[in-house]
């Protein structure tokens, strides 16, 4: 009877002593501080895009007011084309162009679309060069 008793209590103890557990505990740390930093990743990566679509639609609306006798219409009709384009990432987007005598400015808005919750991204990009002119 001290037998089994003995092998029982060292059997418990034997169980409770290793490590059993210990990779459910570090998976339970560690995957949500990895899908945290992929998360970041995919965000940036959004952000990025939506960039660089604001400064692709700031270029067309730029190059579409400075030419020769256009309008700031013009150029507002260029950068809506661009951005309005195969789904853009840029919701809320605005072209506001002020051209005048010697230069033009263009000026996209918008936000960009947040993959981690609760961080919203403001997309402001702003192209400014001089006005063509005819020269005799």
């Amino acid at each position: 009877m001290q037998t089994d008793t003995l092998d029982h209590r060292q059997r418990l103890l034997h169980a409770l002593t290793g490590d059993r557990g210990v990779t459910t505990l570090q998976n339970v740390v560690v995957a949500p501080i990895l899908l945290l930093f992929l998360a970041i990743f995919l965000h940036a990566g959004i952000i990025l895009h939506a960039n660089n679509i604001a400064h692709a639609a700031a270029t067309s609306a730029y190059n579409a007011a400075r030419s020769y006798n256009a309008s700031s219409n013009d150029g507002t009709t260029a950068g809506l084309a661009v951005i309005n384009q195969n789904g853009t990432p840029v919701s809320g987007a605005s072209v506001s162009v002020n051209r005048g005598a010697q230069s033009v400015t263009v000026t996209v808005t918008g936000t960009a679309p947040s993959f981690v919750p609760g961080l919203n991204t403001a997309v402001d990009v702003t192209v400014t060069g001089p006005v063509e002119r005819w020269v005799d």
